[in-house]
């Protein structure tokens, strides 16, 4: 069976004469434009290119080859333009995350483009095994840990801030306490796991020194509202991610006398990611989410 996305990649080169501005336009990464050539070479058992210091140069055979199918190819790209105009957009989203943050910058995005985004409601850990699979084109989400992801494929935009806090229920026993940062690190404090940003600015702000055993439990979203529910903790977890429970009175701000640092929130995305509905994508979030 004809390859024909193989003919297009080899009639990009040939045109542009160098690697980097091909993958540029192909919106992969240059290793795989250099993987398909030499499939292409393989299948036919010649050379086409021949590289110089002047970019990549046609061989006699690769010349025969590209007015064979230089015009067909040029057909099939201008097809291909009229659907890449309405290419659809995975996004997944933290499932944290509140719509309210995003659904704005969504809405905007929708005024002035055609493209459809799709959105993946996920958790850390398949949230950035999708992306390093390319199987979504941007992530939604807090900031976390580097150590969750390979940071030569993925890359995280700063879109703005969230805000870490203490809660407890309301009628919890701490709110009429004036806890200081000894009594809280005597206290088992119960946040999200080790790789978030609410453990890791808790563990800062609490002071707790190397050999220091750490009085935090690390619990889910889900769980630690269910526990908050039916027992008197202290919990650390996003201000906005909680404020309809504030404002409801089903959970209060528990005053310590200090604020935890606050939360970075953006896009990650992949690197070899590059087409423009993308990045009028991540422009628009940058414009018009607010936390």
């Amino acid at each position: 069976m004809i390859n024909l996305e193989l003919y297009r990649i080899f009639s990009i080169v040939a045109s542009e004469e160098n690697l980097t501005k091909a993958s540029n336009i192909l919106h992969i990464s240059q290793p795989a434009v250099t993987k398909h050539i030499k499939n292409l070479e393989n299948e036919f058992n010649v050379k086409l290119f021949k590289r110089s210091k002047y970019g990549m140069i046609l061989t006699e055979d690769g010349k025969k080859l590209y007015l064979q199918i230089k015009d067909a190819i040029d057909v099939l790209s201008k097809s291909d333009s009229i659907f890449d105009a309405h290419k659809d957009i995975k996004l997944g989203v933290h499932v944290n995350m509140p719509s309210r943050i995003y659904s704005n910058g969504i809405s905007k995005f929708y005024e002035k483009n055609n493209s459809i985004i799709n959105i993946y409601r996920l958790n850390a850990t398949n949230m950035f095994s999708m992306l390093e699979k390319q199987e979504i084109d941007l992530a939604f989400s807090k900031q976390y840990s580097d150590e969750l992801y390979d940071t030569s494929k993925i890359k995280f935009i700063e879109i703005g801030e969230l805000h870490d806090v203490f809660v407890v229920n309301t009628n919890s026993e701490y709110l009429n306490k004036k806890l200081s940062k000894s009594d809280l690190r005597n206290t088992t404090i119960y946040t999200l796991k080790k790789f978030s940003s609410a453990y890791q600015n808790l563990v800062t702000a609490l002071e707790y020194k190397k050999d220091d055993k750490i009085n935090i439990d690390n619990v889910d979203y889900a769980g630690i509202i269910e526990l908050l529910k039916f027992r008197d903790i202290i919990a650390v977890v996003t201000k906005e991610y909680v404020e309809e429970k504030l404002a409801n009175n089903e959970l209060c701000i528990l005053d310590v006398g200090f604020l935890l640092p606050p939360a970075k929130y953006g896009v990650y995305y992949n690197v070899n990611h590059k087409y423009k509905e993308l990045n009028n994508l991540i422009e628009v979030l940058k414009d018009n989410c607010k936390s």
